[in-house]
């Protein structure tokens, strides 16, 4: 009888001490934006954390948000710990909180930045600018730069004011835009420009329905950068950015790779960003107090 206690007490200190160990790792919260479906975002993210929660020895979570200025929100908040910034978001954070960026991804085509994409139906009877006036365009976010930001500096380029002189309908994801200017919900919309390549890969309708015409800004603005609140131990974002950047010399994390639509991953600093500063500074846009949530219903 004594020896079956023994093993049984011995049993369930096994048990507390796997407890004790699960408790003692660090959870880190991860935002990451709306940029597709959520069902395709978790498919892309969800094997990046548990790879990082075996490499990194934290426990990694990952937390989708429902709009892009909610990314600074969150992380002002402490919400969060950190998140996938879109480069418009990741400036407006920066100047109001600080964050420290980490690495961004290289895409398959071996290109790490995007650009915003505009394209209208080619049935709607534009041939310029002017003929925009009026229409209303498919837009994602006022917090996104391939979404709304890229846009808007065409139009100003064209002596436009798209917040005044279209009517915006807010689609909340770059498919979703996409989606909605095919479905004849708007005459033209906006989207990033990775997004719109993997959209027309896969649907054909893209090119018969919609045409191109422009792409800003031409140096193209960082990827969906990886970066953290200002408090975080160094120590933790060290092993995070080890991680991150060996994942390319590691069969599991290759694999892990593919799945996130990447070759690897690269180190990202603030600097990395003057394309998005420059478009900020051509618009005059103060981004410590630029309004970012959506100003149209």
């Amino acid at each position: 009888m004594a020896g079956i206690f023994t093993k049984t007490a011995f049993i369930f200190a096994l048990l507390y001490a796997s407890m004790a160990f699960g408790a003692d790792k660090e959870k880190l919260i991860i935002g990451v934006v709306p940029e597709i479906n959520l069902v395709k975002q978790m498919d892309r993210y969800v094997p990046l954390s548990d790879y990082l929660d075996k490499k990194t020895g934290m426990d990694i979570e990952i937390k989708p948000l429902s709009n892009y200025g909610q990314l600074f929100e969150e992380l002002r908040d402490g919400k969060v710990d950190g998140g996938f910034f879109g480069s418009l978001v990741y400036a407006i954070t920066y100047a109001r909180i600080g964050i420290i960026p980490i690495v961004r991804p290289v895409q398959p085509n071996g290109i790490s930045s995007y650009k915003g994409t505009l394209f209208i139906r080619k049935d709607a009877g534009i041939k310029k600018p002017a003929d925009m006036k009026g229409k209303t365009i498919a837009l994602v976010d006022p917090a996104t730069t391939g979404g709304y930001l890229a846009q808007k500096d065409y139009f100003a380029h064209n002596g436009i004011n798209m917040d005044k002189d279209l009517k915006i309908l807010w689609a909340g994801s770059h498919e979703a835009a996409i989606q909605a200017v095919l479905s004849n919900q708007a005459e033209l919309g906006g989207a990033k420009s990775t997004i719109v390549a993997k959209y027309r890969q896969g649907n054909r309708v893209f090119d018969t329905v919609l045409q191109i015409i422009d792409e800003a800004p031409k140096a193209g603005v960082p990827d969906n950068t990886l970066a953290v609140r200002k408090s975080l131990e160094p120590k933790k974002i060290a092993i995070l950015k080890k991680s991150l950047l060996e994942m390319g010399n590691d069969p599991e994390g290759k694999a892990v790779l593919k799945k996130f639509g990447a070759l690897r991953f690269i180190p990202t600093t603030d600097a990395d960003f003057k394309p998005l500063y420059d478009l900020t500074n051509h618009l005059k846009i103060d981004l410590k107090s630029y309004p970012y949530k959506k100003i149209h219903p």
